[in-house]
């Protein structure tokens, strides 16, 4: 793997301010009207600054999640071959929250990326880089067959099931415990997984 260079790490670093910025007068907004002028005059740069890393306003909330994504898949690419495979999912989703929940901020800022289409649609690219490391860690522990439909299919339920039970758990506000609602959803997905496994 290639590290990325000063000027790389500088330039993502940036992004991940300006990201934060947004996130923060989204927020507090409670909508995400503020406009490209705004983000940058609060995170300290220009909006041609702001322009050369997001071509438009939407693309600031990215580096967020690809954050969350990256963190995700470094936990499954750590854990050991024999870990459990639903637990080992459920810390991967779980492990960046604060002692097991969203904080108020965090749901906020998702109940907002998941009601403005332009943004869920964001987190939903971000979500489906994913699926290449998920299905590396499933291939790696369940028979999944040669059939390039069914090595990768696996991958794309648990990505759509944790990427519902987060918007279930923000829009609901339920109380209930996401890895709890994690566990049920993935213990779902892997059922039918280890069936068509199985050949049953």
């Amino acid at each position: 793997m290639v590290r990325p260079t000063l000027t790389e790490r500088r330039a993502e670093e940036l992004r991940l301010m300006l990201a934060q910025t947004a996130s923060d007068i989204f927020v507090a907004d409670g909508d995400t009207s503020a406009t490209v002028e705004r983000i940058a005059d609060a995170a300290g740069v220009s909006p041609r600054t702001f322009y050369r890393h997001f071509p438009v306003k939407e693309d600031v909330v990215r580096p967020l999640f690809r954050r969350s994504s990256a963190e995700v898949i470094a936990h499954l690419r750590a854990a050991p071959a024999d870990s459990d495979v639903l637990e080992t999912l459920v810390s991967a989703w779980t492990s960046q929250l604060h002692e097991g929940s969203l904080t108020d901020l965090e749901r906020r800022f998702l109940r907002l990326m998941s009601t403005t289409p332009q943004y869920r649609l964001r987190w939903m690219e971000v979500d489906d880089e994913l699926c290449d490391a998920v299905a590396e860690f499933l291939h790696q522990r369940i028979a999944l067959g040669d059939h390039p439909l069914y090595r990768s299919l696996p991958a794309y339920l648990v990505v759509q099931a944790t990427r519902r039970v987060f918007d279930y758990s923000v829009s609901s506000d339920s109380g209930e415990d996401i890895a709890d609602l994690l566990r049920d959803a993935l213990r779902s997905v892997l059922a039918g997984v280890s069936a068509q496994a199985s050949g049953s």
